[in-house]
């Protein structure tokens, strides 16, 4: 029964990991990223298994973490509390044509990216933007000033 707080250690750990990492990095993951995810499980695959590689304690430690994501899913929805410790919010980063300075620093995004994003939305003064709002998936949502929102185009050629 070791099994179950290691996990419940880790889960935790990997948690508060990602939220420190902030929205926009897990929405966008370079190469290098994304070994780093993949290399995660390996990292505590042997402190949470310990020396016991029976099928007994893999089935204990699978059905522990899926409870934790289970409850750690309920308890997000039931509590707004929880759910803003745990999910990211989003955050206003353009408001009637203007930077939002505070918000871009926090999020650590720099103006030539969000120019990037605006341009790819089809807009490029800042005046014409009402409202961009980094979203809790790290995406940007952009509303035009006359209203309408901003349409990225659709990726072209196969999605990898």
């Amino acid at each position: 029964m070791e099994t179950v707080p290691r996990i419940a250690l880790a889960y935790v750990v990997i948690m508060i990991g990602f939220r420190i990492m902030g929205k926009r990095e897990l929405s966008q993951l370079s190469p290098f990223e994304l070994v780093t995810l993949l290399l995660i499980p390996e990292i505590f695959a042997q402190a949470i298994i310990g020396e016991d590689f029976s099928m007994t304690n893999a089935v204990v430690a699978f059905t522990t973490l899926l409870a934790l994501v289970f409850v750690t899913s309920v308890m997000a929805h039931r509590s707004r509390r929880f759910g803003t410790i745990l999910e990211a919010q989003p955050s206003v980063l353009v408001a009637h044509g203007e930077l939002v300075e505070t918000n871009l620093n926090r999020e650590r995004i720099t103006p030539d990216e969000l120019y990037s994003e605006l341009r790819m939305s089809g807009l490029e003064d800042l005046s014409l933007v009402k409202w961009a709002i980094l979203e809790s998936d790290g995406n940007i949502s952009v509303v035009r000033a006359d209203g309408q929102a901003a349409e990225r185009p659709a990726p072209s050629g196969p999605i990898t």
